[in-house]
């Protein structure tokens, strides 16, 4: 709306011819400046600066949650867990929707998504699957974990640690 202000008040000083035209072409043009200045310097910094990954922590576990029903089911067809996440995304079904992807590290708009952390352990009889956090560093305090019971889920291959 500043633009749109500055530049009446530009069009108006230059048409009206008027002893304050000056002043409102001089108020029109800062207007204009403070609007470029606000938007282009000063909202892009603050936007960069906000970590919004806390917020999609929720979203993160639900997908990890799917991630490793996803597994367990491939270790009842093939006999073992996928070595890759990429070898897990090649066994779906045409059409089936599983999220791969980590949101709950921040990523800035230049960066490529990164798929959540996956590495069959031991034996090959388990397996690590987690989010990487706000540090978007593994092995770390601010890892989250999939939705998993203890108790309920004491027979499939998911650790949370090695």
């Amino acid at each position: 709306m500043g633009v749109f202000a500055g530049m009446a008040c530009i069009l108006l000083a230059v048409i009206g011819r008027r002893s304050n035209s000056m002043l409102l072409g001089g108020l029109g043009f800062s207007g204009i400046m403070c609007t470029v200045i606000i938007y282009g310097v000063i909202l892009p910094s603050v936007i960069n600066n906000i970590d919004l990954s806390k917020h999609f922590e929720p979203q993160a576990k639900s997908a990890m949650t799917s991630l490793v029903r996803h597994a367990e089911y491939f270790k009842l067809q093939h006999g073992h867990y996928p070595e890759s996440l990429e070898e897990l995304r090649a066994n779906l079904k045409d059409g089936e929707l599983v999220f791969f992807y980590d949101m709950s590290g921040p990523l800035r708009p230049d960066q490529e998504p990164r798929e959540f952390y996956y590495e069959v352990v031991g034996d090959g009889d388990s397996y690590l699957l987690f989010g990487v956090g706000g540090d978007a560093e593994p092995f770390t305090s601010d890892d989250i974990y999939p939705l998993i019971d203890p108790v309920k889920d004491k027979n499939i291959g998911w650790v949370s640690q090695k």
